[in-house]
């Protein structure tokens, strides 16, 4: 696991302890410098879907989107409501973030 990815986890122990044990479906860290998933509480194939659809092609046209919008913003959140799940992505510089309520 990247070493900046170990750091923010311990320093928000707290918060990542309140997030995976309320009513939380799964999370999802990906690494954004491989692309590849960090940590997961899903299998294997569930969280490289949601790596590669959510991560990979949602974000980064969010991303866009809003750097069009105004080149000096930047996406900090992003949450997705479906009938079944909610996802809630915070992308950051090294890594990514998605918990599946």
């Amino acid at each position: 696991m990247n070493r900046i990815l170990e750091d923010v986890i311990h320093k928000n122990a707290a918060t990542v302890e309140r997030i995976t044990s309320e009513n939380t479906a799964g999370y999802v860290v990906a690494d954004n410098t491989a692309n590849a998933v960090a940590e997961t509480s899903f299998d294997n194939t569930g969280a490289q879907a949601i790596v590669k659809h959510l991560h990979g092609v949602l974000v980064s046209s969010c991303q866009s989107v809003i750097r069009d919008l105004d080149p000096t913003n930047k996406l900090c959140f992003l949450r997705v409501a479906t009938r079944k799940f909610e996802y809630l992505v915070a992308p950051e510089d090294y890594f990514t973030i998605t918990v599946v309520q």
